[in-house]
């Protein structure tokens, strides 16, 4: 359950990155239509400074949306990193509470170690797998 709500999580602060990045494409157009609109009327330097205002409108967007794609990823990294640590900390909390040692769990080979965390591993990432698929991925 915890791997499909990181699953689908995940797929929101990835779609609040694109939604930003599509602001701010529309926000270039608009103003480059504004801006290039009154400008391009100019006789002789009116599509050349029109074609300024373009390239640099552009330059702006790509520097704000690999501020986007560079937040975006951080909150990716930090969500994927918290869900591991709550289902360990959950998957250790009940194997301690059924009767197992710090020991036991620290012991390798044992069987937390060996198989409890690996399928908790495994079915962590079928849950955030299975949300993909259904989030349309």
């Amino acid at each position: 359950m915890l791997g499909h709500l990181d699953g689908v999580r995940g797929d929101v602060i990835y779609d609040l990155g694109q939604a930003e990045k599509d602001a701010n494409a529309w926000k270039k157009m608009v103003n480059c239509h504004v801006v290039g609109g009154l400008l391009t009327p100019i006789p002789i330097a009116g599509d050349a400074v029109q074609r300024s205002v373009d390239w640099g409108l552009g330059a702006y967007v790509n520097k704000e949306d690999a501020k986007v794609d560079a937040e975006t990823r951080n909150n990716m990294i930090k969500h994927y990193d918290d869900g591991q640590r709550q289902m360990y900390a959950m998957l250790r909390g009940m194997a301690t509470k059924r009767g197992l040692t710090k020991e036991e769990l620290d012991a390798s080979p044992g069987e937390y170690e060996d198989h409890l965390q690996s399928i908790a591993e495994q079915w962590y990432q079928s849950g955030m797998g299975d949300a993909d698929k259904w989030m349309g991925q």
